[in-house]
């Protein structure tokens, strides 16, 4: 399990479906890198989310994204 902790940086609508969804951008200080993502706006509102908030990103299950992409290609 891998748990990150990072700080919402921005919030913006993205340019299609901006009354469904929400684009958050992340600051994450371990890897010292942006990411980002698009939330269900109901979910945004639900949770009370806004700039400046801070956040904890946890990945429960690990796998090699090489490998993921290769058979992607390869049709399995």
């Amino acid at each position: 399990m891998i748990v990150m902790e990072g700080e919402i940086t921005e919030v913006s609508c993205p340019p299609n479906k901006a009354d469904q969804y929400r684009n958050l951008t992340i600051w994450l200080p371990e890897t010292e890198d942006h990411i980002e993502f698009t939330v269900f706006l109901t979910q945004f509102k639900e949770a009370g989310m806004k700039e400046g908030d801070k956040i904890k990103l946890q990945i429960d299950k690990a796998f090699d994204i090489d490998e993921f992409a290769q058979n992607l290609f390869q049709g399995r």
